[in-house]
């Protein structure tokens, strides 16, 4: 008995040490966006108290477990209380679960077939002085892609220009993309969108004014393009989508902040 004890000691405190390190990592990433200036979104912040949580817990899940059995054993509010807690953490990780799967199950769809060539859209990203950002660039690379293998389709690059963008995000696609040989008559400029939604609204004004039909393909990140899928569906388009890749250490910023933005592109 002893020893089977002392062997479920070993693996809790192998696991502990796993899921404090990983967590430590993740803590160090968003910190380090944090203090650069560039990452404080409700993705990085939020990564970064969870990471923190989840270290703090794992360094002392032993007290922290019998504080919350001494506290449970106190009355009937603090039971209802930590009851309350548990169902919050369970839900919460019960959603990260769902949604993660929900993205992955519905990346890289295929457009339906159509009369018309597909549109393509190219979502924006923020512009830094007259470059696009790492994750713009990576959806002008996809877009090129596909607009070189599909010569029939036309473009519309969407996005409008920040306060702290030189630029219209739109303007920027445009210029990337004809500079590598795309023709500028293939190409339709979006440049009053600030969010996903308007993205899509303000894109189909344009196919609906230039005749272009009602499929197209949504060009950005692949984690985005779940919530982009719901937008297009309430706006009654058929669409398929091109997912560009991520660079690695962006990933877990823009997956925080996804995690969020599905939540509000379902409540509101």
């Amino acid at each position: 008995m002893k020893k089977l004890q002392d062997k479920n000691n070993s693996i809790s405190k192998i696991l502990r040490a796993v899921c404090f390190l990983c967590a430590g990592t993740f803590m160090c990433l968003f910190l380090s966006e944090i203090l650069s200036g560039y990452g404080r979104s409700l993705g990085t912040l939020s990564g970064f108290f969870i990471s923190l949580s989840i270290m703090i817990y794992s360094l002392w899940l032993p007290r922290i477990n019998r504080a919350i059995v001494n506290i449970r054993r106190r009355n009937k509010i603090t039971r209802r209380l930590v009851a309350s807690a548990t169902a919050v953490v369970l839900a919460g990780v019960t959603y990260v679960v769902a949604a993660t799967s929900l993205m992955i199950f519905f990346s890289h769809k295929k457009a339906p077939l159509s009369d018309q060539a597909p549109v393509v859209v190219v979502l924006g990203c923020q512009v830094i002085g007259n470059q696009p950002c790492t994750l713009l660039a990576e959806r002008i690379d996809t877009a090129y892609e596909y607009l070189s293998a599909h010569p029939e389709s036309p473009c519309i690059v969407s996005g409008g220009q920040g306060s702290d963008e030189m630029m219209s995000e739109a303007e920027c696609m445009y210029q990337e993309l004809v500079k590598r040989g795309i023709s500028p008559d293939r190409i339709y400029k979006e440049d009053q969108s600030t969010t996903t939604r308007e993205n899509l609204c303000f894109s189909k004004e344009i196919m609906d004014r230039e005749n272009l039909g009602d499929t197209i393909v949504i060009v950005t990140n692949a984690w985005h393009e779940f919530r982009a899928g719901l937008i297009a569906t309430e706006l009654k388009l058929a669409f398929g989508t091109e997912g560009a890749g991520t660079p690695l250490l962006c990933i877990p910023r823009n997956y925080m902040r996804e995690l969020f933005g599905i939540v509000y592109q379902c409540v509101c």
